[in-house]
């Protein structure tokens, strides 16, 4: 117990110093390229945060506990919303742009309900629905390629435009990063496995509070630094890309892998949160444009709300 213990808290540690490390070099890289923040949160901030679950979900599907793939990816994207949006909003709020309430947020809803309707449909997320998914992600890929390309001419013609300094080390943060990030992933899947096995608690509950908790770590300090500076572009589009990346590519590598049982209904808690953590972000912020310190307590009060009716 005491082992599994030191390996998922260890294996967090280690998550969040690979992410930390991406997430570094990938920003100072974007920047050189002169991107926007919404951008960068979009695409580099938000793939670089969601590397965690990609490395611990498919490590889960390997080992054949895709139990913990799922709940990694349900529980990561409610924490993303609830707490990490919430959480940036109560310290600094921020501005929504109408771009982003008219794509951002309506391709995140979508996305949703597409994963939601794939795991309700049959017994579980088969690899024709995993390579579905894969093709998402393929397609908001090129998506980004080409609003970062846009970004980047506007942004480079501008005359008070200089590039930024772009270091050696930046580069040596983004490659070691990952590595270190894999390690940690291997320890909080086997210290997730062994503390569900010894307390009884399914694996998905463990990999919906705990292990999603762990590999959000990034996201969260990527948006709560990003709040604290006012960069809430940086913050918001960090939080949806995550989302974006964790349903797309993570929960669809782990499919093709190995498919994903799902004993799941409309009226499961677990999707009933996992929905609802995004169709509250439509009226939180198209009132006034913002999300405001009052919104982000809505928000923690829909995450703790959450994990309670996990163990109720």
């Amino acid at each position: 117990m005491w082992i599994d213990l030191l390996l998922l808290i260890g294996g967090g540690a280690f998550v969040w110093l690979g992410a930390e490390g991406i997430v570094t070099g990938a920003v100072k890289l974007a920047a050189y390229y002169g991107v926007s923040a919404m951008v960068v949160g979009l695409t580099v901030v938000a793939f670089g945060t969601s590397a965690p679950e990609l490395v611990v979900s498919s490590v889960a599907a390997f080992q054949g506990h895709n139990e913990i793939a799922l709940g990694n990816v349900l529980g990561s994207n409610i924490i993303n919303i609830a707490l990490v949006l919430g959480l940036s909003a109560v310290i600094a709020p921020m501005v929504v742009t109408r771009e982003t309430f008219r794509q951002d947020l309506p391709l995140v809803a979508v996305i949703t309900v597409l994963v939601v309707a794939m795991a309700i449909w049959g017994d579980d997320l088969n690899r024709f629905e995993g390579i579905v998914l894969l093709c998402v992600f393929a397609g908001y890929t090129v998506y980004t390629f080409i609003r970062a390309f846009n970004e980047n001419r506007r942004t480079t013609r501008l005359d008070t435009w200089e590039r930024p300094e772009l270091k050696a080390k930046h580069i040596m943060y983004l490659v070691g990063g990952i590595p270190v990030l894999a390690l940690g992933a291997e320890g909080m899947v086997r210290g997730a496995v062994g503390i569900a096995e010894t307390i009884g608690i399914s694996k998905q509950i463990i990999a919906m509070t705990m292990v999603a908790f762990g590999t959000s770590v990034p996201e969260l300090a990527a948006s709560v630094v990003a709040a604290r500076h006012g960069e809430g572009d940086l913050c918001v589009g960090n939080v949806l890309g995550s989302n974006l990346y964790n349903m797309s590519l993570i929960l669809g590598t782990a499919a093709a892998i190995s498919p994903i049982p799902t004993i799941v209904t409309w009226m499961s808690m677990d999707i009933i949160f996992f929905v609802a953590a995004v169709l509250v972000l439509f009226p939180l912020m198209r009132i006034g444009w913002r999300v405001g310190r009052i919104d982000g307590i809505i928000l923690l009060f829909l995450y703790v709300t959450s994990v309670l009716s996990l163990f109720i």
